[in-house]
C-alpha cells in the first residue's frame, strides 16, 4: 500500500505574448548559400529587418562606378515603406514570412 500523498499536476499556463516573438522571418539573397533567419516582434520595422539581413549577408548600399542598392521583396513586390512594421505588413496573426534581398545596380554615367 502506497502511503505517500499523490501530488496534483498543475496545468502549465500558455506562453505570454511577450515570451514568444511574433514573426519568424526568413530572408534569402541569391548569391548566398544559406538564408537569414530571425524571430522578431510585430512592432519591428522593415528597415530593421533589411539592416539585419544586410549585415548577415555582409552587403551594403554603395557607389563605385555604379550605384548598388538593396531592397526587400515580399510576394514579388518591392517594399518601399521601410517604416512599416511587420504587423502592418503581415497582419497580427501571421507567424512567419519569407522575403528576398535584391540588389539593384544602376549604371553610372559613361564618359567619352
Amino acid at each position: 500500500m502506497d502511503l505517500q500523498p499523490q501530488q496534483e499536476k498543475q496545468p502549465v499556463p500558455p506562453p505570454q505574448l511577450a515570451d514568444a516573438p511574433d514573426d519568424r522571418i526568413t530572408v534569402e539573397y541569391l548569391p548566398a548559400s544559406h538564408p537569414f533567419h530571425r524571430e522578431y516582434e510585430g512592432n519591428v520595422t522593415l528597415s530593421m529587418v533589411r539592416a539585419d539581413a544586410m549585415t548577415f549577408f555582409k552587403v551594403s548600399d554603395h557607389k563605385d562606378r555604379d550605384t548598388h542598392q538593396f531592397f526587400l521583396e515580399f510576394k514579388g513586390q518591392r517594399l518601399t515603406n521601410m517604416a512599416e512594421t511587420l504587423d502592418q505588413l503581415l497582419g497580427p496573426h501571421r507567424r512567419a514570412a519569407k522575403f528576398n534581398l535584391v540588389e539593384q545596380i544602376t549604371p553610372g554615367a559613361t564618359t567619352v
